[in-house]
């Protein structure tokens, strides 16, 4: 059995901790699902991939997303799982299909192999994965067949969508329909009717790939639908296929599920009400804040609040109010002033531009033993301060030894690259360039 986690989306919704190159599923919020002392926080990606361990099932699971996040996945995952890369985003019917010919061309999958899809966001149990295994042998026993994971409601939520199966008692259910996202009469009537929450999990043959692509003249030889990939239609796997497809069964889930997909739900499972540099009173209720700026935040009689603070911008909110963000940021750059790489980090920390003249200071990390890929700038000159470890510079085939305290400049159109020696390197690196008026 294969697993594919759906990794590819992009980051509105925890903004501004979240942007295009580092999406919600890997900011370092989480928790373990298994503690440990000391243990550092980590991101909804690490936190999927450890149950995944757990049960068993990490050594075949990829990931699917987008060029951009391949290093953020490599460094979160220490290169633990190979990534499909999607060459746009076309949402996922695409990157299933993707995922499949993945599978198929390079893992060297059989069609009678069986694949489950998994989102990257949902906080839940062990238990989960479980039934996850359990809806694999379903679906290998079975022909022409799609299998769901449904969770048994504990509330008639609209914030999530329904399978709606036969009415029965068994663990596993024949599925009839499906409701997107009802309002809360429909919700209360679709729960005491026994349907399920729909969550985001679907299991099937990879063999039955070939017959959703016919249609479009798309092979399931994943380098070929790299180069075909615009014909696939922008639509998700459920429009496209789930909603026409007769044969569907669901496995019920009877344990803890969230999709932690906003602001309001993430701040629900978080142990503590803050991280961060953060100050509250006592006429603060129900609020929490997260602040990765590094300077002191005061929270004053903040009620029913998530207060967000990084270099790309700062979130104050109510958190029901906060589920709609997306809509507040049509006009806002998504201009990511954090990084994270397979090497290590890069910080943004200054951006400023007088007369003529432009400058860009960022706080690099370069982690132990690791290299970063060669750069090489036309239009700035580059200068490097180490601020702790050791290390060196290597421009145009010539090593510099770097220390603490050491500062080179690299003339603009120099080749280079930077290697960490024995522990972390960390850095400030000024860029400046004349302004395109001025050049």
């Amino acid at each position: 059995m294969y697993i594919v986690l759906l990794s590819g989306g992009s980051g509105k919704r925890l903004w501004p901790l979240s942007n295009d190159l580092c999406s919600k599923q890997y900011i370092k919020l989480m928790n373990h699902d298994t503690e440990k002392e000391n243990r550092e926080k980590c991101s909804m990606l690490q936190r999927v991939f450890g149950q995944l361990e757990t049960a068993g099932l990490s050594e075949n699971t990829i990931v699917c997303a987008s060029s951009a996040q391949v290093e953020l996945i490599e460094s979160q995952l220490n290169g633990a799982a190979e990534v499909a890369v999607e060459p746009m985003r076309r949402d996922t019917f695409p990157a299933v299909m993707l995922s499949c010919a993945y599978l198929l061309s390079k893992k060297g999958a059989k069609a009678d192999d069986v694949v489950a899809f998994l989102p990257v966001d949902p906080y839940t149990t062990g238990d989960f994965f479980q039934k996850i295994k359990r809806l694999g042998e379903t679906i290998a026993a079975s022909d022409d067949t799609i299998g769901l994971l449904g969770g048994v409601p504990t509330y008639p939520s609209t914030k999530y969508g329904y399978i709606v199966p036969e009415q029965g008692e068994g663990e596993q259910l024949k599925v009839t329909g499906f409701r997107e996202k009802p309002d809360e009469a429909t919700a209360e009537k679709l729960v005491a009717d026994g349907a399920l929450w729909n969550c985001g999990v679907f299991c099937f043959k990879l063999s039955m790939a070939a017959g959703w692509l016919k249609k479009y003249g798309v092979s399931t030889n994943y380098d070929e639908m790299v180069a075909d990939y615009e014909k696939l239609p922008k639509k998700s796997f459920d429009y496209e296929v789930l909603e026409h497809w007769e044969r569907i069964v669901a496995i019920k889930y009877a344990d803890l599920w969230k999709d932690l997909g906003t602001w309001n739900t993430l701040t629900e499972e978080m142990p503590e009400n803050s991280i961060g540099d953060v100050t509250w009173d006592d006429t603060c209720e129900n609020s929490h804040a997260i602040n990765v700026l590094g300077i002191p935040m005061v929270v004053m009689g903040a009620k029913n609040m998530v207060i967000a603070a990084s270099h790309d911008g700062i979130l104050v909110a109510d958190k029901h109010q906060s589920s709609y963000i997306k809509d507040c940021l049509a006009n806002i750059a998504d201009t990511s002033k954090y990084e994270e790489r397979r090497w290590g980090t890069i910080k943004t920390i200054d951006n400023d531009e007088d007369d003529g003249i432009k400058s860009v200071t960022k706080r690099i990390k370069v982690v132990a033993g690791k290299k970063t890929p060669e750069s090489r700038h036309l239009q700035h000159t580059e200068t490097i301060t180490v601020l702790s470890g050791m290390g060196k510079l290597i421009m145009e085939g010539v090593e510099v030894d770097l220390m603490a305290g050491a500062t080179v400049s690299i003339a603009a159109g120099k080749t280079y690259s930077i290697q960490a020696l024995g522990s972390d390197l960390r850095c400030i690196e000024i860029s400046i360039s004349k302004s395109k008026e001025n050049a």
